[in-house]
This record gives C-alpha cells, sequence and structure tokens, in this order.
C-alpha cells in the first residue's frame, strides 16, 4: 500500500475493518465525511483522504452529492473465493494446539477441502485482526483455538464474534451467548474423574491447583473437583485450593510460570496436602518440581496429577505423569466437520460438542 498520514492510515484502517468484518455490507451508504469526522475525532479532509485511498483498493466507490457507497464483494464471489477453510491458532509449539491443528488437517484432507492455516502467536490482537479480515484470506469459515489471557480480552473477542458475518466454530474454549459453536472438553468431567482417582487412592487432603481460573473451560475442571469431595464427604479447604486468574503462556519456557507458582502453592498448603489435582499437565510438571525443592517425594509423600496427556512430558519429568487424556486430535476433526456442516448447502444447527476423555494412570499418583 501506498505510504500515507498515520491520521489517514488510522482512519482508513478502521473503515477497511468494518466493511471487510461485514458490519458494512456491499451496496450500504457510509455516513456522512462530516459525521465521520466526529466519529474518529479527526478533520473531513482526512476522512476524505482515507476514503480516497479505499476508493484506490476498490472497496467504496465516492460520487459527488450520492456519497460513499460500499462496493467490496459485489459481483460474483465465484471469481475469487477459493472455498477454502481456515484454521486459527497460537503457536503449534504447544502439544495441546499443533495435535488439534492436525486433527483438522487430517479431516480435510480426508474430505479432499484446502485449509489455510493462520498462527497468530500468543498475541490474542493478531488473532482478532484475523477474523476482521478473512474475506482477505478468501476462506468460507474458520474455525479459531483462542488466546484469550484476561477477561477484558474476552469481552472483545466475544463483541468481535458477535459481528462477524463469517461461520467460526471455536475449538477448546466454549463462550456462552455468542451463537458461535464450540467443540471443547468435558471440564468437569476432567476435574470429577481425576480427583475421584486421587480420593481411591485413599488420601483425604486434595488440593486444587489451577491458573487461567477465570476461563469458563478451567472452572469447569474446578467444579467436578468440587463435585467429587462432595460426593465423598470431604469439606473443601481454601488451605490447598489455588485459584489463579491470570495466565502468561510462554512457548520457549512453558514451564517457567507454572514452577514459580507451585512453589507459592506448596509453601502456603505445606503439611495440609497429601494429593494435587493440576488443572493442566504444564502445572502438575510444575508442582512435581517444586515438591522436590521442598524435599517432598512424589509419589510418596505427594500424589500429583494433571489434565491433558502431552507425549512430550517424559522428556521434561523423570517421574511418569498420572492425567486426563484429551481427544486433542479428535477435536480438531470434529471442529472441521461442524464447520463443514455449518457450511453445506443444506446446513441444519449444529449444538456445542464435548468431548470425553480417559484417566491415564501413572506413577505420580
Amino acid at each position: 500500500m501506498v505510504s500515507i498520514p498515520k491520521k489517514v492510515h488510522a482512519v482508513y484502517s478502521q473503515v477497511k475493518g468494518e466493511i471487510l468484518s461485514g458490519r458494512w455490507e456491499s451496496g450500504a451508504k457510509l455516513p456522512k465525511e462530516a459525521d465521520l469526522a466526529r466519529q474518529f475525532g479527526c478533520s473531513p479532509g482526512t476522512v476524505a483522504k482515507a476514503l480516497a485511498v479505499l476508493a484506490h483498493e476498490g472497496l467504496v466507490e465516492r460520487r459527488a452529492r450520492a456519497g460513499t457507497t460500499v462496493t467490496y464483494g459485489k459481483g460474483d464471489s465465484t471469481e475469487k473465493v477459493l472455498d477454502a477453510y481456515a484454521f486459527i491458532y497460537p503457536s503449534d509449539q504447544h502439544e495441546g494446539v499443533w495435535r488439534t491443528v492436525k486433527g483438522f488437517q487430517d479431516a480435510a484432507t480426508q474430505a479432499g477441502r484446502r485449509v489455510v492455516m493462520l498462527s497468530a502467536g500468543s498475541d490474542y490482537l493478531r488473532e482478532m485482526e484475523m477474523i476482521a479480515r478473512l474475506s482477505e484470506f478468501d476462506v468460507r469459515g474458520a474455525v479459531l483455538f483462542p488466546v484469550i489471557q484476561t477477561p477484558e480480552d474476552q469481552v472483545a473477542l466475544s463483541r468481535l464474534l458477535v459481528e462477524s458475518r463469517f461461520p467460526i466454530v471455536l475449538a477448546g474454549m466454549y463462550l456462552p451467548g455468542l451463537g458461535r459453536t464450540a467443540v471443547t472438553t468435558d471440564g468437569f468431567h476432567a476435574g470429577y474423574t481425576m480427583t475421584r482417582h486421587m480420593l481411591s487412592r485413599e488420601r483425604r487432603q486434595v488440593g486444587f491447583f489451577s491458573n487461567y481460573a477465570w476461563a469458563p473451560f478451567m472452572r469447569d475442571r474446578y467444579l467436578g473437583y468440587r463435585w467429587a469431595l462432595d460426593e465423598a464427604g470431604i469439606p473443601e479447604s481454601a488451605d490447598i485450593v489455588y485459584l489463579d486468574p491470570v495466565m502468561t503462556p510462554n512457548f520457549e519456557d512453558p514451564l517457567a510460570e507454572s514452577r514459580t507458582m507451585a512453589r507459592t502453592y506448596l509453601q502456603r498448603a505445606a503439611g495440609k496436602v497429601d494429593a494435587v489435582v493440576c488443572a493442566d499437565d504444564l502445572l502438575a510438571l510444575g508442582c512435581i518440581e517444586a515438591a522436590g525443592e521442598r524435599g517432598l517425594k512424589v509419589p510418596g509423600d505427594l500424589l500429583v496429577s494433571g489434565i491433558d496427556d502431552y507425549s512430550s512430558l517424559p522428556q521434561i519429568s523423570q517421574v511418569e505423569l498420572t492425567t486426563y487424556h484429551i481427544p486433542f486430535e479428535e477435536m480438531g476433526c470434529r471442529a472441521f466437520g461442524v464447520l463443514d456442516t455449518l457450511l453445506g448447502k443444506e446446513a441444519d444447527q449444529v449444538g456445542d460438542v464435548q468431548l470425553r476423555g480417559k484417566l491415564v494412570i501413572r506413577r505420580s499418583a
């Protein structure tokens, strides 16, 4: 794109985003330049220059006295559509992500469907930008594996999902009330299953250790833990439950956050906990490391379990981890199937899909 002043570029980018997201569809009249100037806090001249660039790109048509009309998407779309599906995901250095991606790709290959893979890293803003610009990638619909680190991020993403006209299926996370189908793991079943296993090992001081605790799928795991304790007639103890709302993914050193949190958790729970249900495998490995630093033997002094069943973990920890196997490949495959159904000629409404995993018993518990 030609070099243009920052203020003009800012208006250009915002108007273009609204057009590509479908908020202003082909044939729609844009507000008057004076109104847009008030909206963006700039001069009418800045707006006029921005609209001139959009007209040059073929997104709008400007006519004297008739105003500005959206032309993007006008005409026979079959000339430009690749008939492809997109998968938007964070770094494939995360095992759960790349296994989900693999399931999606395998299903697409079997169906003979062209796909576009878009990696956003850990920057949720980049994911949001990709969603808003799906038209530029000439795709029919997308599966999104969200990266949401704060509730504020979730609000922003939710708004974009509501406004986007593209069929989007969520993988790994369910955001209620948006009208977007999701393929997720039954988090309640995961938390319940792992807690029941700890209780079956005759442990009664069973704690729960989680980050990202505000996220719906993490909260479901915690609720499963509470339900299992309640069934066993064991009251929950706040001293051995650690629910940290923060989650800072580090794909270069995935244990960096979990080992730091685990040190804090075990210091607070010292002498009060004999088993820990961790909300994911990385937290479990951090807990095993922190236990070793305190002179605690796993599984002798402390039982530790995770949720995920990452195949790469035996290379990190000498203690084989008892965990809950999440079928990531199936999640990707089912997400493709749901999107394919939504885009079918006689598409039916598809409900949310919850997949159940299974207990995998190893040395740590």
